[in-house]
């Protein structure tokens, strides 16, 4: 009997070509964008595994069946090598026999500003739709902008409202839209639609689009004048009244720099329409298992709105706030909602010096695993040159400690082959309540750089994380390329709560 494709179905938002157009206002040029869907394996056998494309309209385009996947293997499904309409921008539906894994890598060319005319983002496809999406993180001003695009996951139209804030909570305005059965529709901030309420003089805020039945699935990418970045769509799934950003950078290679080399900002929405929710957020320096926060910040995020904090340039703070973490700090960070309003946000990583990006999703405790798979890691050296490298940074945000020797990091290759595993004293830690430790393909980490060196110089596979059964495990990783970087989370799968 033939086994029905519908086990697991991944619904992945693609947009191959950002348009680009003459505005009165000079915004950042996205550039022309192609997108690949990395799948990773996460059931216990082969995969079969069909990608059907949708237009915007919802008129399917094709059908790339007969893709097998071994337990644990990672594919790359590429777009540019489909029979897809030139200009093609639309979305895809994932269906296998096996649950997946799956993180959607966006390339842009013609971006003049970045180094070699290119940029790059990543967001996670999702396997669980919901009738309301939220953005806490979108922008419209000169610096930045962002392209935001909502997906009917199912086989009946969809009516749509889609109410647009400012970061001070207030409602612009209302679009209420219809979806086609699969359809999508895209808002290029550069040009809002006048329903949206989004005016020059609004610089950033958010959106909420909520379905009148049917489930969707979005995302956002950001685009900067030199590089880009990108996140899923957020659910109440995604909700918590504690948060954590397991991936948090403020440091310059030496103090005297005028630019840092890394930092990072995170944006935290508060989804009560009509309360404010006064927030406590501590900074973790790596490393440090006292439990001290190196720095604490009260402040309060409107209702139905969003804020800032940027350990560079402070955002909804100001900048001399971050002083206290001084210019060589790395870490993690915990926002808890002190009246127990559900929060929502976004973790953004910059390399300032060289003019990447990326961004992923603010974790919560229901969003913790004791296993965790990462479809997207590379170690490709060709002709002795990096090219692309990955870092994982995990978290441990359980209330008891996680043992070295019982957390066990595998990486697996495109065959499904184990490259390489980490366990006990091959770790750079055991994992405190609270602690996080990174893990770098091409320097280490917190590992030494030679530890990866049995991943060869061609390596692209993923990793799987387990952890003792009932674990509080989360990841953000890293994509990092010679001339540009994404990010995005890492897809936790409990087996044991």
């Amino acid at each position: 009997m033939k086994k029905r494709f519908l086990i697991t179905t991944l619904v992945l938002a693609l947009s191959l070509l950002f348009i680009t157009t003459v505005l009165a206002q000079t915004y950042p040029d996205a550039g022309n964008a192609v997108t690949n869907a990395v799948l990773q394996n996460s059931g216990s056998s082969t995969a079969t595994i069909v990608v059907t494309y949708y237009d915007a309209n919802g008129t399917k385009q094709y059908d790339h069946t007969g893709i097998s996947l071994a337990a644990g293997a990672v594919t790359e499904v590429k777009t540019q090598d489909e029979p897809l309409p030139s200009g093609f921008q639309g979305t895809a539906v994932v269906s296998s026999d096996q649950p997946l894994a799956s993180v959607v890598s966006i390339k842009s060319t013609g971006v003049t500003a970045s180094a070699g005319q290119t940029t790059q983002a990543a967001y996670n496809g999702t396997s669980s739709p919901a009738t309301t999406l939220f953005f806490p993180s979108v922008w419209r001003f000169s610096g930045i902008v962002s392209i935001v695009t909502i997906q009917n996951t199912e086989n009946t139209s969809a009516s749509v409202t889609v109410d647009f804030y400012d970061r001070n909570g207030n409602k612009l305005g209302t679009c209420n839209e219809t979806l086609a059965a699969f359809g999508s529709k895209t808002y290029d901030m550069r040009t809002p639609p006048s329903c949206s309420g989004w005016t020059d003089a609004v610089a950033d805020g958010s959106i909420t689009a909520t379905s009148s039945g049917p489930k969707l699935a979005g995302a956002s990418t950001a685009a900067w004048s030199n590089r880009a970045a990108a996140y899923q769509a957020l659910t109440s799934a995604d909700q918590g009244t504690v948060l954590y950003a397991p991936s948090h950078f403020r440091f310059k290679k030496n103090a005297s720099d005028a630019e840092y080399t890394l930092f990072s900002a995170i944006n935290i929405q508060n989804t009560d329409p009509n309360n404010d929710a006064p927030i406590t957020v501590e900074y973790f320096t790596r490393g440090d298992t006292s439990g001290t926060p190196a720095l604490t910040i009260n402040t309060t995020v409107p209702a139905g709105s969003a804020i800032g904090l940027n350990t560079k340039n402070g955002a909804s703070v100001a900048a001399s706030t971050f002083d206290p973490l001084g210019t060589s700090w790395d870490g993690s960070v915990k926002i808890t909602s002190d009246n127990g309003i559900p929060l929502i946000g976004t973790g953004i990583t910059n390399w300032g010096t060289a003019g990447y990006a990326g961004m992923y999703a603010l974790v919560s405790d229901s969003s913790a695993s004791d296993t965790i798979y990462v479809p997207a890691q590379y170690r490709r050296m060709p002709n002795g040159s990096w090219a692309q490298w990955s870092a994982i940074n995990l978290q441990n945000i359980g209330s008891t400690t996680v043992a070295a020797s019982d957390l066990t990091i595998t990486y697996i290759d495109q065959a499904g082959n184990t490259v390489a595993t980490f366990t006990g004293a091959s770790l750079p830690s055991d994992l405190a309540p609270g602690a996080a430790f990174g893990m770098n393909t091409r320097n280490g980490g917190d590992l030494s750089a030679s530890a990866f060196d049995s991943l060869g110089d061609s390596f692209i596979g993923g990793i799987i994380v387990q952890g003792p059964i009932g674990s509080q495990l989360v990841a953000v990783n890293n994509i990092i390329y010679s001339n540009r970087a994404s990010v995005y989370n890492g897809i936790g799968i409990s087996t044991g709560n």
